[in-house]
């Protein structure tokens, strides 16, 4: 579903960007922009010259590895990525007494865990990095490619927007958001929902993927720091039915007002998420007529 542009709904006057149901296959798989991003990124990777086309029993695809925090969306995107693309899932997360949800749901997935102590994200990337040097071949994040696709997939926002609510962790959402509203007056009201983005490092990610672009004629840049810690969660649906990752979109839809544009980047599968947003969600069943 939604595999190029994904449409805008207009949802009890609030406009929606369905980047949450980009790439929306099952309820056992997460959808969004990561989904769509980390397909470009295996179809973009090189390959090598002696590749061994006889040997079937090979992965073609390299492995997908990342190193991210303990609730991060993004250990989910790689297990399922791996999963659906027959290759192996590396994840490096920080050890806690009890596995999140998500960690949980990379292990179902069949993706191999590493839960690293001290739990300090400058450690566990660390340690990410350095796998990914011994293995030599990996699937990483390409941050230039998913800052210029979400710049690509503004060009169906419609003319009298005023605002558009960003929920970011990293800042690489509201940084394509940026660079693909240029020129057109528009507000970006970046909602962080972690400590990882701030103001500068927002407007550095999109001068950097586009250079051309002049900083003083960027659209005005509101950024609202995080309310509640990343590790806790809200339960909070769309009007029409589909959940709102709960440490990511459901933190920033309050903010919308009608006439706004609100961008939720995606969306995990129910089974990843905490307990009590399982059984708030269990009547959801996927995208109906309505959201379709």
């Amino acid at each position: 579903m939604y595999e190029d542009i994904t449409p805008i709904h207009c949802l009890e006057g609030v406009l929606v960007k369905r980047e949450d149901l980009a790439c929306w296959s099952s309820l056992e798989h997460p959808s969004g922009s990561k989904v769509r991003q980390y397909q470009q990124m295996i179809a973009n990777r090189p390959i090598p010259e002696d590749i061994d086309f006889i040997n079937l029993d090979a992965p073609s695809i390299p492995p997908m590895l990342v190193g991210c925090s303990a609730n991060s969306c993004q250990q989910v995107y790689v297990a399922s990525a791996a999963k659906l693309n027959q290759t192996n899932g590396i994840i490096y997360v920080p050890k806690r007494q009890k596995k999140t949800d998500a960690t949980k749901y990379c292990e179902q997935l069949g993706a191999e865990v590493n839960e690293i102590k001290p739990g300090y994200l400058s450690v566990i990337r660390k340690h990410a990095r350095q796998r990914s040097v011994d293995l030599k071949e990996v699937i990483g994040w390409d941050r230039k490619l998913a800052v210029l696709d979400t710049a690509k997939q503004c060009e169906n926002i419609p003319d009298g927007i005023k605002r558009i609510i960003v929920p970011t962790g990293s800042g690489l959402t509201a940084a394509g958001v940026l660079i693909g509203t240029w020129g057109r007056g528009i507000e970006i009201v970046a909602v962080l929902t972690s400590p990882m983005a701030d103001r500068a490092s927002i407007v550095k990610l999109a001068s950097r993927y586009c250079p051309q672009v002049d900083l003083l004629g960027l659209g005005k840049l509101e950024v609202i720091l995080p309310t509640t810690p990343y590790d806790k969660h809200l339960i909070a649906r769309l009007p029409d039915g589909t959940p709102l990752d709960p440490f990511y979109a459901a933190k920033a839809w309050h903010l919308a007002e009608e006439g706004d544009l609100f961008w939720p980047p995606g969306l995990r599968p129910i089974m990843a998420m905490p307990d009590d947003c399982r059984e708030a969600f269990i009547d959801w069943k996927g995208p109906n007529d309505e959201s379709v």
